[in-house]
């Protein structure tokens, strides 16, 4: 019944547990499993488990993936499901799982060519989202998803917003904040998140994919980075030894 009106006021398909098989494949992080088609086992998914207190996320992610189903650097999200009291979240299979994990146990094949071609990946998902006026709010490395063909996908849409509507401000912890805009990190009265600070989050993420490490990952206190970026206006910086092209480096820099 839930399963319906959640549907009914989404427009999202309904999914059918049957119509899903569990794979052997171990869980990541102990909520995400790996299912298949059962008339097609070479279809893979994603259920992630979600809770009662995740649910109005959750359909917030549904209705805004609704409209942007179709765009290859998002990732998929076909709606959700429920066994036995427990919901789950259905989108695509990511072979590789995020971004940092991937640059972490594949290292070997993250060369600079890799590199251009997941930064681009990242640009147009973004770009797609300032064309159709929808900002992610959350743009990190934990939340851009590798795929089989090693293409990156923004994934975690569940603090996204139209670019007009008024919206709360989002708490922060430890690892949001080593993306977030200096702006941001004000926390002014009237403040409103926009692309700016979603470009800001890009300039970090580009810089982490060249130096393949965490952002200010030395510092482990939401007070000190926040000092650092903010008022000391300090940015991580390049290494001698980086291969990337200068114009990569330089719109980075940019966007930081």
């Amino acid at each position: 019944m839930i399963q319906s009106k959640i549907d009914k006021i989404f427009a999202v398909r309904q999914l059918r547990i049957s119509d899903y098989e569990k794979t052997d494949e171990e869980s990541r992080k102990g909520r995400v499993t790996k299912w298949v088609n059962v008339r097609n086992k070479g279809e893979e998914f994603a259920f992630k488990i979600i809770t009662e207190k995740e649910r109005a996320n959750v359909q917030n992610q549904v209705t805004i993936l609704k409209e942007l189903h179709d765009w290859q650097n998002i990732t998929r999200i076909y709606g959700l499901t429920c066994e036995e009291n427990k919901w789950y979240l259905v989108s695509e299979w990511a072979e590789y799982g995020n971004l940092r994990e991937y640059y972490i146990n594949y290292k070997d094949r993250f060369d600079i060519r890799l590199k251009l071609r997941i930064s681009l990946d990242i640009a147009r998902g973004l770009n797609f989202l300032r064309a159709v006026e929808i900002v992610h709010r959350d743009v990190r490395a934990k939340n851009i998803l590798i795929t089989l063909h090693e293409t990156a996908k923004l994934a975690n849409f569940k603090f996204s917003r139209s670019l007009f509507t008024s919206t709360s401000k989002q708490s922060q912890n430890l690892e949001r904040v080593r993306y977030c805009a200096p702006e941001l990190l004000e926390r002014a009265h009237n403040f409103k998140y926009d692309h700016k600070c979603e470009v800001y989050s890009f300039g970090i993420l580009l810089w982490e994919i060249a130096e393949e490490r965490t952002p200010y990952e030395e510092y482990k206190d939401i007070v000190r980075i926040t000092d650092l970026v903010r008022n000391k206006k300090y940015r991580e910086s390049f290494s001698k030894d980086s291969r990337m092209p200068s114009s990569f480096i330089e719109l980075s820099t940019k966007g930081m």
